[in-house]
């Protein structure tokens, strides 16, 4: 039997949030398999309601603790394609992508979108927010979240994704280079928050290192609308509580 993260991975490179693609239970944001029941519907899913360090979480009070800063090495992403998983939208990345956090690194292997946002600052909501989903040699998970704030102009690296956003539940199309090459960075980054968490959406799983960027980049009304229409409904998980976590920045 492969090992639980070793599953994980395998969901996450073909569509993470998809769950009815897979052996496990259906899931919704919504009603009776809405986050509230997450727990109850599949034995495999019991960390979503008895788990301890859960995500997403309002980040308030955080602690300075001078953290190490994180490399990233996005130097040459190669999309595969984007897809509208009925969850989420979601943009899966061929190769291309790494950070180094903890002196170790995690590969990047997709992201994708909520709206509006699961984790908060301060109390703050946004209108969107994205989760870079890496892995390391082990199988162990690192998400990278950018908020996303109103702004009046395109968020251009938004633009080409916007564009080929597919519509339908299922439907998935094409990416190149070109398309995701403004998400593309070579430096390292010191403004973030730090915790410890969880997958946001079943099985919910603990463990997954957690980096919430502080610079917050704006995105027009015309894009947060098209990810809404895609979307169809809300995607974000409440936010759960902290009990005896600390944030770091």
């Amino acid at each position: 039997m492969k090992p639980l993260f070793s599953l994980l991975t395998s969901i996450l490179l073909i569509t993470p949030l998809l769950a009815a693609a897979s052996d496990q239970a259906e899931w919704s944001y919504q009603g009776v398999k809405g986050p509230s029941h997450w727990g109850d519907l599949s034995p495999e899913y019991s960390t979503c309601n008895k788990g301890k360090n859960q995500s997403p979480v309002d980040i308030s009070n955080a602690v300075d603790a001078k953290l190490k800063g994180i490399k990233f090495d996005y130097a040459m992403l190669v999309p595969e394609n984007i897809v509208n998983t009925g969850h989420s939208i979601q943009v899966n990345i061929r190769s291309g992508g790494a950070i180094t956090i903890d002196d170790e690194k995690f590969t990047l292997k997709q992201f994708h979108f909520h709206s509006p946002s699961e984790n908060k600052i301060d109390h703050v909501s946004y209108p969107l927010e994205a989760h870079f989903v890496h892995t390391n040699d082990k199988n162990e998970l690192a998400v990278v979240s950018i908020l996303y704030q109103p702004g009046g102009m395109d968020n251009l690296a938004l633009v080409p994704l916007v564009n080929n956003m597919p519509m339908k539940v299922g439907d998935a199309n094409r990416l190149g280079a070109k398309d995701t090459e403004l998400f593309e960075r070579n430096k390292t980054v010191k403004k973030y928050f730090r915790f410890n968490g969880s997958l946001t959406t079943p099985p919910c799983t603990e463990g997954v290192r957690w980096v919430v960027m502080q610079s917050r980049p704006g995105l027009s009304k015309r894009q947060l609308l098209a990810f809404q229409k895609a979307l169809k409904h809300s995607n974000n998980r409440p936010i759960q509580p902290m009990n005896a976590r600390m944030v770091t920045k």
